[in-house]
């Protein structure tokens, strides 16, 4: 049985005024009056729209599977993995978690790990990190002893035992996003769910919550699910990758798999001073095309293009963005990764089927 078994799953938020409702903003009566008006003007705008956030996702992961999500952000990530969390229910589909429907959204709750990247703001600031996590046990009615065993675990697991009489405001971003991790790792839940659980960590921690993530918890036959918008991490620990665009699941696969739709493509990164933007579209060969300002005297502009794989595709590119003023200073070549799996465009071509001769019939992105 699958661990993680969702279908066509669709999750729609309702627009900003009508979320009000219920609140204390809740609007009670008229803002303005006015009497024998002969004319009258609409002073507000209408209703703010919809919002979809997520559009027939279907979704299978199997027993001590570690799967990862990526996407840009709004997405759709959060918005999945806590419908998977119960903490929201879909607006429409079916399927199970850990073997419970989506309806049963509480007994769900309790079979389930859940880590946000904004979880240590609920953390409980009189209190220490140890203390934060043998009062979250007890809340979860995890008798004392047991709780403090697993607390000394969680702690070290995440190497913060030598913290562990500190306060939050006593503690890193970083660290306090490691108390919340110590605090889902107390539960052997069947499936642990990581929202984003690497941001504000430095390159060393974030190796050591990624062999957490592949080793420790793995061992333990859990199964995991976790997001990201960056995917240098998922190529790492993930066994398998789900790409989310606008809501949807655009890509599926194994790394491997993924890079592998990739092989026709090189990237090539330029950074320029002080040259102008081409006037002149992009030519024959180039699938997308990004350029990033960065602030200063210099004039610094970054630009990170996707070409097909030719001999002639850096003197293309460097034909292209060259200009009689400024100059180049940095000009390399290298392989896609993951990431330009998420920086390509949805009509880019993602296989090496596509005739790298052709030219391109929809324009060039510049995302």
């Amino acid at each position: 049985m699958q661990v993680i078994d969702i279908q066509r799953v669709t999750k729609t938020f309702e627009g900003s005024e009508a979320s009000l409702r219920g609140t204390k903003l809740e609007w009670k009566g008229p803002a303005l009056w006015a009497r024998n008006l002969t004319r009258a003007v609409r002073l507000t705008s209408n209703q703010a729209p919809e919002v979809q956030a997520l559009r027939g996702v279907t979704l299978q992961v199997a027993p001590g599977e570690i799967v990862g999500l990526v996407g840009r952000n709004g997405s759709g990530k959060t918005t999945l993995i806590k419908i998977i969390a119960g903490l929201l229910r879909p607006t429409s589909g079916a399927g199970t978690v850990v073997g419970l429907p989506l309806e049963q959204t509480q007994a769900i709750r309790t079979r389930v790990s859940y880590v946000s990247t904004t979880g240590w703001m609920g953390l409980e600031w009189p209190l220490t990190a140890e203390d934060n996590i043998r009062y979250f046990a007890a809340l979860c009615g995890m008798p004392s002893r047991l709780a403090r065993e697993r607390t000394e675990a969680a702690l070290r697991d995440v190497d913060l035992w030598s913290e562990r009489g500190k306060y939050p405001s006593q503690l890193s971003n970083g660290m306090r996003q490691r108390v919340i991790l110590a605090r889902a790792l107390l539960f052997r839940t069947p499936l642990v769910l990581l929202d984003e659980p690497t941001v504000g960590l430095d390159p060393l921690r974030t190796q050591s919550m990624l062999a957490l993530i592949r080793d420790q918890l793995r061992a333990r036959g859990q199964t995991i699910l976790l997001t990201d918008h960056q995917s240098a991490e998922m190529e790492v620990v993930a066994d398998r990758i789900a790409v989310l665009r606008e809501g949807a699941i655009a890509l599926e696969g194994t790394p491997r798999a993924l890079l592998q739709r990739l092989a026709h493509l090189t990237v090539i990164e330029a950074h320029t001073e002080e040259m102008d933007l081409p006037t002149t579209p992009p030519p024959e060969g180039i699938v997308a095309a990004e350029q990033t300002e960065r602030p200063g005297a210099l004039g610094l502009r970054v630009w990170r293009v996707h070409a097909h794989k030719r001999p002639d595709a850096l003197e293309t590119v460097l034909r292209w963005i060259e200009q009689p003023r400024g100059r180049i200073v940095l000009l390399a070549e290298s392989a896609p990764t993951l990431r330009d799996v998420l920086a390509l465009p949805e009509h880019a071509p993602l296989d090496a089927s596509t005739h790298a001769d052709e030219p391109a019939h929809e324009p060039v992105a510049a995302l």
